[in-house]
């Protein structure tokens, strides 16, 4: 038996729709009980249902009412105090009908139609189950910048054990590079020293540095993650960061080298020194050929650094101690840390104040290392001990979720109209740089060439920004940082002219447009133009710009450029996106799964993401996803099991003929191509539907809006009113819009008749057409705006779809019109009801 339990809702269903016609048109029915309360979503009308279920030993339940969007999940909840919460329908014939019809008879008709639907589909319901999934309690945060950091903070002091894993030497990302932050000129470093220190000393969060992820698999709740850990040649337990090592005499005429230098190791006093021979003599013993000679006795011994090999026996046998080590090391580079400008030695840390505090031996450069020679220089100086020769290192680590934080680059502009081969020419972050105090000049502005205080600089706003040639959308924080390094540069050099060339200024934040006002005043110079190239002119700049505010073409001479650049994807970013996989934006950023509701979950459940690896954004806004992203790990594993419901697709093996199109089409990853047979990881189904689109077998199928219950409810609604268009409408718009037009008064032909789908991607080609098969005057599919899917791209492989089936309506003589998709927002009540209207015109 099937209890059909009809609500007048006042007067906001019964004043409209004849109830009585409806009672006695279902009582025909000798399967039904009906009934009919005029509040059914209050106490007595939920008690009405229970009572009713046990009473009659009702094997299905339709509630005829509002929309499920509305009280769903409260019959949903009623429902199952007495039987399973799945073997029952809900007719929406308030926001779908009432409402959105003027004419009495023609609603009661219209009703009538929608609660035959939802009847036939209710005799294709199965019982639903569900499925506890145990979970690891241990989370993975790929990414160390501000955003990882904070995130492995958060959820450290909530009792979650955290891995953080780092591809650089040192956490802290591109935040530790600055030299203040906006709009309050914070010192960088004095803000973010202490989570650098607190994320290294929580007994909650294990780092893990120069590691790179090599693999993800696994499921929700149970990830398993394969990480190469890269040898730093040094052993962190013993290194106590001294910097014995690396210590040097070398001091930089400008801030950027020409390429690696070889220094000497030795400096020799010629005052202290008596030409004895002794430092020769066993440098001849120890090295072929030797570093130093001496041609006669008593003349100051010659040095060759490149015979070196430090093992400092001069110094210590020099009767007259005229013998100092200035390098331990004689290899110098630029500096990665500082995009190339300022140096680093051999064996190094990244920053004075890196943390891990603990350096590393590069084996590219490295002498001992890459083959060279038999370097002892740093082996033999270190007094802890600490110099080994570890190797590449594989770990797997088992995690409940993973969070993504992988940050962003700056977007390479070489060989473009920006001459950034010039070496005057250089990126927001290049300055950042020579800002710092702990700097390649100390907080010295020095321009690259020649090492000189410019007379003039020069701010190229949307460097690759907002340009269909290299990166389309904004950065975001360019004007603020451009702005706030023009201030810093204006305020020990007042003396310097300071240019900033805009598009649009935007200064969109709290505090914002006060801070840019206070540059204006310090007399820094805004000009509205676009700028088209940047001209050489020997160690000088020629800016090729023009002022639309004025209407006239500018050149400026000045001594030194600087590009806010784009904020592209890290590698990092990119790798991950590869390797869960994850689901990318147009602008190679990884997508959230809803970037309104669900701004920090990814696709793939048990998987978010934080900071700049999502899109452009400043430090408050990495802070505020981490904070978020933490609370949504933590409440996805607060349990030690997840409950799934079953709604999830599921594989007939028996006709699966293993082909891939099911696993192709799946944005989450959830389906199982290892082993003998398919499977469906119902963990980590979104039970869109897609995959049972794409089976040439029929072998895959949803548990709940299965094929049988779509067809159903097409054949109910058609039996009381062929003269029908059938609307499927997706969960998340669609429906929602035709809820809101309900919901408005907008009225519209009740020949539209919507049924509910998960996601438009979920209807197949057949379903399309069957409507026809059965007398419908159309059909129509609403369906997410592009870019909105709440599934990715469901409506975006729904319309290849509809491609091929306009084209089979127009081979069957029907007429290719009667079908239409329409992307539709679910805020957008108006549109929907201007596409059914549309609709209803073309039948």
């Amino acid at each position: 038996m099937i209890g059909v339990f009809l609500c007048d809702c006042g007067t906001n269903i019964a004043g409209n729709v004849d109830m009585e016609y409806l009672k006695r048109e279902l009582e025909k029915e000798d399967d039904l009980i009906v009934h009919e309360s005029l509040f059914l979503c209050s106490q007595i009308g939920q008690d009405l249902i229970k009572e009713t279920i046990e009473k009659e030993n009702l094997d299905r339940v339709v509630v005829c009412s509002c929309s499920p969007k509305h009280h769903g999940d409260i019959f949903k909840e009623c429902i199952g105090e007495k039987m399973n919460p799945y073997l029952w329908e809900m007719a929406n014939i308030r926001e779908q009908c009432s409402w959105a019809t003027e004419d009495k008879e023609e609603a009661t008709q219209k009703a009538l139609s929608l609660i035959k639907g939802s009847i036939e589909a209710s005799r294709t319901l199965q019982e639903i189950g569900q499925a506890k999934i145990p979970v690891i309690k241990d989370v993975m945060i790929i990414g160390g910048g501000i955003a990882g950091m904070h995130t492995a903070i958060e959820l450290g002091d909530k009792g979650f054990h955290v891995y953080l894993v780092e591809q650089k030497p040192n956490i802290g990302g591109n935040m530790c590079k600055l030299d203040r932050t906006f709009p309050t000129d914070d010192c960088s470093m004095c803000t973010i020293s202490p989570i650098l220190n607190e994320t290294a000393m929580h007994k909650n969060i294990d780092l893990i540095t120069m590691a790179d992820v090599e693999d993800v698999s696994g499921h929700p709740g149970e990830y398993i993650v394969k990480i190469r850990k890269r040898p730093r040649y040094v052993d962190m337990e013993v290194c106590t960061g001294c910097g014995d090592c690396a210590q040097t005499d070398f001091v930089m005429e400008k801030p950027k080298l020409d390429g690696m230098l070889w220094l000497d190791r030795i400096k020799i006093d010629e005052e202290l020194c008596n030409g004895c021979g002794a430092c020769a003599k066993l440098c001849a013993k120890q090295n072929d050929p030797p570093a130093l000679t001496q041609k006669e006795k008593g003349d100051i011994p010659e040095y060759n650094t490149k015979n070196c090999v430090g093992c400092w026996v001069c110094v210590e046998k020099c009767p007259k101690n005229a013998v100092e080590i200035v390098n331990v090391c004689p290899i110098v580079v630029p500096s990665e840390y500082s995009f190339g400008l300022g140096f680093r030695k051999a064996i190094y840390v990244p920053d004075s104040q890196a943390v891990p505090l603990k350096y590393l031996r590069d084996p590219e450069t490295c002498l001992k290392l890459n083959g060279t020679m038999d370097c002892q220089g740093c082996i033999n100086i270190c007094q802890a001990k600490a110099l080994c020769d570890d190797e590449e290192e594989e770990l797997e680590l088992k995690v409940g979720a993973i969070v993504v934080a992988t940050g962003y680059d700056q977007y390479d502009l070489s060989g473009t109209e920006y001459n950034l081969e010039h070496p005057n020419v250089i990126t927001g972050l290049e300055l950042e740089r020579l800002l710092s105090p702990s700097g390649p000049t100390l907080g010295e502005l020095k321009r690259p060439s020649d090492g000189k205080i410019p007379e003039s600089v020069v701010f190229v706003q949307c460097a690759g920004s907002r340009d269909r040639r290299y990166a389309e959308y904004c950065s975001k924080i360019c004007c603020m940082y451009a702005t706030k390094n023009a201030q810093l540069i204006k305020a020990d050099h007042p003396e310097i002219d300071v240019t900033i060339c805009y598009i649009d200024l935007r200064a969109a934040g709290r505090g914002y447009e006060e801070y840019f006002d206070r540059a204006r005043e310090m007399g820094i110079k805004y000009i509205r133009g676009n700028v088209s190239e940047i001209l050489s002119d020997g160690d000088e700049l020629l800016v090729r710009t023009e002022n639309t505010l004025l209407n006239e073409p500018l050149l400026l001479e000045t001594g030194l450029v600087v590009l806010s650049t784009a904020m592209v994807p890290s590698k990092g970013t990119q790798h991950m996106i590869e390797t869960i996989p994850l689901v990318p934006g147009r602008d190679g950023f990884i997508a959230p799964y809803h970037v309104k509701i669900a701004p920090v979950d990814t696709a793939t459940t048990g998987i978010y993401i934080a900071g700049t690896a999502e899109a452009p954004k400043p430090i408050q806004e990495c802070i505020t996803d981490a904070g978020a992203v933490a609370s949504r790990v933590a409440t996805f594993l607060k349990d030690d099991e997840i409950t799934v419901d079953l709604i999830t697709s599921y594989i007939n093996p028996d006709i699966c003929i293993k082909c891939g199109e099911c696993a192709e089409i799946c944005n989450y990853d959830a389906i199982d191509t290892e082993g003998d047979s398919y499977e469906v990881v119902d963990v980590s189904c979104h039970a869109c539907g897609m995959c049972t689109t794409v089976c040439p077998t029929n072998a895959m199928e949803l548990r709940y809006f299965s094929d049988i219950q779509l067809e159903k409810t097409v054949d109910g609604i058609l039996e009381k009113d062929k003269d029908s268009v059938i609307a499927y409408c997706c969960n998340q718009c669609g429906y929602n819009a035709a809820d809101l037009a309900g919901t408005a008064k907008m009225r519209y032909s009740p020949e539209i008749k919507i049924v509910r789908i998960p996601c438009s991607g979920r209807v197949t080609l057949s379903q399309m057409l069957y409507p026809f098969t059965k007398g419908a005057k159309g059909v129509m599919i609403g369906a997410c705006l592009e870019g909105t899917c709440h599934y990715i791209d469901g409506n975006i492989k729904e319309k290849e779809k509809v491609v091929l089936a306009k084209k089979i309506l127009d081979l069957m003589g029907v007429g290719s019109e009667k079908l239409e998709l329409y992307n539709i927002s679910s805020a957008e009540g108006g549109k929907f009801v201007e596409s059914a209207e549309r609709m209803v015109s073309q039948c």
